[in-house]
């Protein structure tokens, strides 16, 4: 009996102790945030939903609520300036502290998750700061002596890959955790199949129960279908005129078809396209013709691109943003991505670089 009362009793204080409620304590160093409107912000189905929001003053902000589940989530803000902040922390039941040194760095403590999530930030961090540093070296070496810039690409492409294995090797240690499952769904799309195939062969059937884990297990698949090696997969969309066109219409008709996969408002896609129309004058004509599948949703906003841009090339789009068919066809879950089909209808690459696809075409 008195050890019944015991348990009872360490039941009690076990639930008593067990925070309720989140209480996130927060300050900002510049002065240049006051007065705004600072925001805890959920990606849901690749739409922001804003959670909490509060006042920053003083240089400090405050936030309390419940949350019914432990999950990553941004905290968001835009200063006077039309400065962007966006960092993402693991939102929990619990005492948590954040603290705002400027637009690029931030610290959260007060939960095991948010530690490992700084840890990752900080290492992230440092090595993008590193690799900017780098790349002006390189730039500027570049400007001197232009017979350098296939040694620049080459540099860049292999921090691209140091980049992706620091993604990889998180994820694989951390694979069972919220932190290492936010790290995989959202750096997923620099791996190889057989990277992403290793990392969720190590998943608890819980996280392979997550909603996105299981869109990217299914995305996999697709990209089997449509790797290097294999035949196009065909389809049709709208031009801007209102037709129809058919991948297969242009497979065969050049050396080469180049399906670029982009929307106006994605601003990689935008600072890509000098290089790409400088690419696609070099060759167009009997080497190479594109067919631009747009990720956009708004029609005017689509066709004011192409004019505004100058991009004389076939476009196709059905509006429907993310859920596109020649992108969920393709499996692309970022943007820039490109496909690189040669006259027999093989897929000889995906998401190379422009100095990688040159180099094909020229051989």
């Amino acid at each position: 009996m008195r050890q019944h009362i015991l348990f009872l009793v360490a039941a009690v204080l076990m639930v008593a102790c067990t925070p309720t409620e989140y209480k996130i304590s927060g300050t900002i160093a510049s002065s240049y945030n006051e007065g705004a409107k600072i925001y805890i912000k959920e990606r849901i189905d690749r739409e922001w939903v804003s959670v909490d929001s509060a006042d920053i003053l003083n240089g400090s902000f405050a936030f309390q609520g419940v949350a019914d589940s432990a999950r990553v989530v941004y905290l968001a803000f835009e200063n006077k300036d039309g400065d962007r902040f966006r960092k993402p922390f693991v939102l929990e039941n619990g005492k948590i502290n954040i603290a705002i040194d400027s637009l690029t760095q931030m610290t959260v403590s007060g939960a095991k998750q948010n530690e490992l999530l700084s840890a990752y930030n900080t290492q992230k961090d440092a090595f993008y700061v590193k690799a900017n540093d780098e790349f002006q070296k390189l730039s500027a070496e570049v400007a001197a002596d232009s017979s350098k810039a296939e040694s620049l690409n080459k540099r860049m492409e292999e921090i691209q890959k140091e980049d992706v294995a620091a993604d990889i090797d998180f994820a694989l240690k951390n694979v069972n955790s919220i932190v290492g499952t936010f790290v995989f769904t959202t750096t997923f799309h620099g791996m190889s199949i057989d990277e992403k195939e290793n990392i969720v062969s190590k998943m608890n059937d819980n996280t392979k129960a997550v909603k996105r884990v299981q869109e990217i297990m299914t995305a996999i698949e697709t990209e089997k279908n449509t790797a290097i090696g294999q035949m196009y997969t065909d389809f049709s969309l709208l031009t801007p005129n209102g037709n129809t066109l058919a991948l297969s219409a242009l497979v065969g008709k050049t050396d080469y078809v180049l399906i670029d996969f982009w929307a106006s408002w994605c601003g990689p896609c935008i600072r890509s396209f000098p290089e790409l129309k400088a690419f696609y004058q070099k060759y167009k004509g009997s080497k190479l013709t594109i067919f631009a599948v747009s990720l956009d949703d708004n029609d005017a906003n689509w066709q004011s691109a192409i004019e505004s841009y100058g991009l004389d090339w076939a476009h196709v789009s059905d509006l429907k943003g993310w859920k596109s068919v020649g992108a969920a066809l393709y499996a692309v879950n970022s943007i820039p991505a490109t496909v690189l089909i040669a006259k027999d209808g093989r897929i000889v690459g995906r998401n190379l670089t422009v100095a990688q696809m040159d180099k094909i075409i020229s051989e």
